[in-house]
């Protein structure tokens, strides 16, 4: 890391920005600027007020928001980025996506630290959890004393040292607050060529080693259990250590050195796991006990891949290439085999069944008890949305949404469908889901079912599509570019308003819209469920997709046991960051940005850019703008 790394920071806070803020005029010139030597490529906001640049030659650098202090450079970071190919087999841009700033809702100095990882799954592979008030690293596998070793990058030469990690076992624990780091490797020059593993646990405000152990390393995400500990999944051994310590508490081995397990699966309440390993031609799946370690049992597989693994408290269901097999989860029996099924499963609640979005083509559910069908319905490209009181919600291939009770009856499907090239939600709780398409808003209950068109024939002036729908936490606020219509959920209207686009071209005008969208997206969860339920990239753990699906089968069958209201205290509704928006019209003779506040839906304040395309970020909540006036500045304003 270098303090300086060439870059000037200039600072403007001028007397007359101090009067303007005095007098409630709005200011026209930036409270501070920064200029790069390199090219700007992208800025980042995050919520501590660090305003993230990533310049052209892959460097980084931090910024004090609220002054535009220069605070730290590091153009190491990234060094090894640049050789990752994109999908189209060119090098991959230099973008913000390559930086995840942490967040904890309950911890706010969270965000003050971001993690750097990437890989090419072949030769390239970084893991850095970075300061970001100082920019100092943390810990990384180099800084944690994991042996470094070449990267082949060609084949006639070796490329540059790196150190030796497990990618998927290496990440941030938020329960813990906490970084862990694992590593297996080989010494090819010593005698017998021996194998080591080791893993270390990472305070993550002070950077202090907590525990270090070398019998135990993670080659999957790590696991909070029960009891608050941690589940680690090697390739060879399986380990519960002691989250404070990192004493091994108990440990199960593969059941010949030369097998790996090779997938993994536990129910939400992690306290069962199954694991599977390649066992000669065949496999083995083992039901674990995690919180003592004791199996449970044991069962030879003919599988020629690697099952799918879905836990639920009653057992586990494995998907390979040819059976869909349910075994149950204190015994081991198989309880029922269906064929030729595959897709994400999804258990119902109650005694609704299993559901499968089956290869795309079909939505089917089956009896948990026997796995016979209950009923099947032919859909194209579907995908299961989310579980309702009153049914499964579903999406096909055109986007639309329907609705199957869970008997297989249609309470909304074909022409009732919500349909439109375009469809937006905001759910503001577990009972209730807004929904915009073909101008129409709906309102949805998630009890009955109940489907009601609230708002018709929404008009946007300038011939604008609504791209967005938010809920705010008081109001609803559908947008698009210049337009916005703030509404309540019964369907009154509280504002519509419309700020004429300036003069500019249409891609600009789609550029800068993108980017608004996407700096909402990255703070407001989607309502909708993926078609995922276990974790990407091990099948280790629900990922927070299968975790919804898992609370809404709790919700929805607690309402009929009485028991909604606690199972409510589960959820909390979706509420957008920040209550601006900024939107760019003509301001003055000239034209610039406007703030509106969405829930009033009234002009809050102005600032002249005289930029007909302009490139900018923004922090919704306190109303500042950080605009790109040229390929290597940065100003910014407060409104």
């Amino acid at each position: 890391m270098k303090n300086s790394y060439s870059l000037k920071s200039k600072i403007c806070l001028s007397l007359a920005l101090i009067l303007a803020a005095v007098t409630s005029s709005f200011a026209q010139e930036p409270a501070w600027k920064v200029t790069l030597d390199k090219g700007v490529e992208w800025t980042r906001y995050t919520p501590n007020k660090i305003l993230l640049i990533g310049s052209s030659d892959w460097g980084l650098h931090g910024v004090d928001a609220t002054n535009g202090k220069l605070l730290w450079s590091n153009e190491d970071l990234y060094n090894s980025a640049k050789a990752i190919k994109g999908a189209d087999g060119k090098n991959q841009k230099y973008t913000e996506a390559l930086i995840q700033v942490l967040t904890d809702d309950s911890d706010p100095k969270v965000s003050d630290f971001a993690v750097i990882k990437y890989t090419d799954w072949v030769s390239v592979k970084n893991f850095v959890v970075l300061n970001l008030r100082t920019g100092e690293v943390v810990t990384s596998p180099a800084k944690a004393g994991f042996p470094t070793q070449k990267v082949l990058t060609s084949l006639k030469a070796m490329g540059s040292e790196t150190a030796t990690f497990n990618y998927e076992g290496s990440a941030y624990i938020p329960e813990l607050k906490a970084v862990m780091v694992s590593g297996t490797w080989i010494d090819i020059k010593a005698q017998g060529t021996p194998s080591y593993q080791l893993t270390k646990l990472i305070d993550l405000e002070s950077g202090k080693e907590l525990w270090a152990n070398d019998q135990v390393n993670a080659n999957f995400e790590p696991l909070i259990t029960e009891d608050g500990n941690l589940f680690l999944l090697g390739d060879n051994i399986a380990s519960k250590v002691d989250a404070k310590t990192g004493k091994v508490l108990w440990s199960y081995a593969v059941a010949e050195k030369k097998n790996t397990f090779q997938s993994f699966g536990a129910n939400l309440n992690v306290t069962d796991g199954y694991i599977y390993q390649k066992k000669g031609s065949n496999g083995l799946l083992t039901a674990l006990d995690l919180n003592s370690g004791n199996v449970k049992w044991e069962k030879e597989l003919s599988s020629k891949d690697a099952p799918m693994l879905s836990a639920e408290h009653y057992g586990v269901i494995a998907a390979d290439e040819k059976n869909f097999t349910l075994f149950d989860s204190e015994s081991g029996e198989v309880k029922w085999t269906a064929k030729k099924l595959d897709g994400v499963v999804v258990d119902m609640g109650g005694e609704h069944g299993i559901a499968v979005g089956e290869k795309g083509k079909y939505l089917t559910v089956l009896d948990k008890h026997t796995g016979e069908e209950k009923w099947s319905e032919k859909i194209k490209g579907i995908e299961i949305d989310q579980l309702t009181g009153a049914g499964i919600m579903y999406r096909n291939e055109d986007g639309s949404i329907g609705l199957f009770d869970f008997d297989g009856k249609p309470i909304w499907d074909g022409k009732n469908m919500i349909k439109g090239e375009t469809v937006l939600r905001a759910k503001p709780s577990m009972i209730e889901e807004i929904f915009y398409a073909n101008g129409k808003i709906y309102n949805v209950d998630l009890i009955t079912g109940e489907k009601r068109v609230i708002i018709d024939d929404i008009k946007f002036k300038e011939k604008e599509t609504p791209d967005q729908l938010e809920y705010t936490g008081t109001n609803f606020v559908l947008s698009s570019s210049q337009n916005m219509l703030g509404f309540d959920d019964s369907g009154r209207v509280l504002y519509q308003g419309h700020w004429p686009s300036p003069k500019i071209s249409l891609a600009g005008r789609i550029a800068l819209r993108t980017v608004q969208v996407a700096a909402l997206a990255m703070t407001v969860a989607s309502s909708a469920a993926a078609g995922a339920n276990h974790n990407t990239y091990s099948n280790v753990s629900y990922n927070k997709y299968g975790e919804d699906y898992k609370r809404q089968a709790d919700f929805y069958s607690g309402i009929a046991d009485g028991m909604a209201a606690a199972a409510g205290k589960r959820f909390k509704a979706t509420i957008s960051r920040g209550t601006n928006s900024f939107i760019l019209t003509d301001v003055g003779d000239g034209n610039g940005l406007v703030r509106v506040d969405k829930v009033s839906g009234k002009s809050t304040g102005e600032i002249k850019l005289n930029d007909k395309e302009p490139t900018f970020d923004s922090d919704p909540e306190n109303g500042m703008i950080f605009y790109k006036p040229s390929k290597k500045e940065v100003h910014g304003y407060v409104f």
